[in-house]
């Protein structure tokens, strides 16, 4: 039980573990980021210079891609900011009730959130960049597109930032979409135009209902659960506060790691493709030739597109001329 401090300040009960989250890294641990991190920042310049290759696209001048390279670092920096929140929210319960200890839970989290982006569609960062109009996807590469860029994404981390600050649990996903809606507003109104011609609301409106529905339904979903699980597995001792000694029964150890994997694989197929889609934005808009054309299109294909594009071409040449 907890007891009242002569401060007036309750206390919490002694027998209850407090997490230890506070212990410094190795200089192992510390080795093996920036090993990770240099592997990943010599891939991606790597990366691209072989699509541009393939795509037969010139590199004439070397500002534009200095300039994508810091969105792209940009767009990193929110995904690890993004961490700050959502994995705490995937490791939580294992760590509280001492079935992983917390430098294992980030890990194991991390892991099956990679994985769950590997193993994505790609339809969540599709919806991301689908909310703004083709014709601001298509100026990112110049200087009032990168300024929407870094706009976006820096607002995002700034909120995301203060909100860990702060301890105040926060989603990432109403903060980029936020952040996206007011930047094309923004552009609009720049523009001259209407505030709502600067973002496809339709699709705005399928997203907004997800995410003003997601938390009712899981609000919903675990007390569901939790009354099932009272009424079939009738232990008391499962429900109480973890102890100092010891973690739960092995079977519900293994649940909750099991548990703690799924939500992770679920983050990354789902709330991970949040930096795809801002990835996909980036490079869209920075090199069109070579990211905007599929160039998985069989030779049949193309050929019969050149035809209809000749045509076409013609006709507009007739009537002009007419």
């Amino acid at each position: 039980m907890t007891s009242l401090s002569s401060t007036g300040i309750v206390s919490a009960p002694s027998d209850i573990a407090r997490p230890k989250l506070d212990h410094p890294m190795g200089i192992s641990t510390i080795l093996i980021f920036f090993a990770v991190m240099a592997l990943g920042l010599f891939f991606t310049p790597y990366s691209i210079y072989e699509d541009l290759i393939a795509a037969g696209t010139p590199v004439t001048s070397i500002l534009p891609f200095l300039l994508l390279g810091v969105a792209l670092l940009i767009a990193l920096g929110f995904e690890f900011v993004n961490g700050f929140h959502d994995t705490a929210n995937a490791v939580a319960t294992v760590i509280y009730t001492h079935s992983l200890a917390p430098p294992v839970a980030v890990v194991w989290s991390g892991c099956f959130n990679f994985l769950g982006v590997l193993l994505s569609t790609g339809a969540v960062a599709f919806g991301i960049v689908s909310l703004l109009p083709v014709e601001l996807i298509m100026q990112v590469g110049s200087e009032a597109g990168f300024a929407m860029v870094f706009a976006m994404l820096i607002a995002a981390i700034i909120w995301n930032l203060g909100t860990w600050w702060l301890g105040l649990p926060a989603s990432s996903s109403h903060t980029l979409i936020g952040s996206i809606i007011g930047v094309g507003i923004a552009n609009a109104l720049m523009r001259g135009r209407d505030g709502t011609s600067g973002v496809d609301w339709s699709k705005a409106t399928e997203i907004g209902y997800a995410l003003l529905l997601s938390p009712v339904v899981g609000f919903c979903c675990a007390a569901a659960l939790l009354l099932i699980m009272k009424f079939l597995i009738r232990k008391p001792e499962l429900y109480a506060e973890p102890k100092v000694a010891g973690a739960p029964p092995l079977w519900i150890r293994g649940l909750l790691i099991c548990t703690s994997a799924g939500v992770s694989f679920a983050h990354g197929s789902n709330d991970g493709q949040k930096g795809m889609g801002l990835i996909m934005l980036i490079l869209i808009g920075t090199v069109p030739t070579a990211y905007a054309l599929n160039r998985a299109l069989p030779e049949s294909r193309v050929a019969s597109f050149v035809q209809s594009s000749l045509a076409a071409s013609k006709v507009v040449e007739s009537k002009a001329a007419g």
